[in-house]
């Protein structure tokens, strides 16, 4: 009769675990693809371009002169 009575917190511990385990791997889950997802070498500038160089030679010149 004694195991009777303690199968049921048993099982009601068992599935709190369960429940658990999963929802922190859910959120390592989501953390890890956060991390993933930013590239800096994607948004790394290298300079002026051609168009900025451009621009900003004109007004340089007519300053000299």
């Amino acid at each position: 009769m004694d195991q009777q009575l303690s199968a049921p917190p048993s099982v009601l511990a068992s599935t709190a675990v369960g429940a658990w385990t999963s929802l922190v791997n859910s959120l390592r889950m989501l953390i890890t693809i956060d991390v993933r997802t930013y590239q800096p070498e994607k948004y790394y500038m290298r300079g002026p371009g051609p168009k900025w160089r451009e621009k900003h030679a004109r007004g340089h010149v007519s300053a000299l002169r």
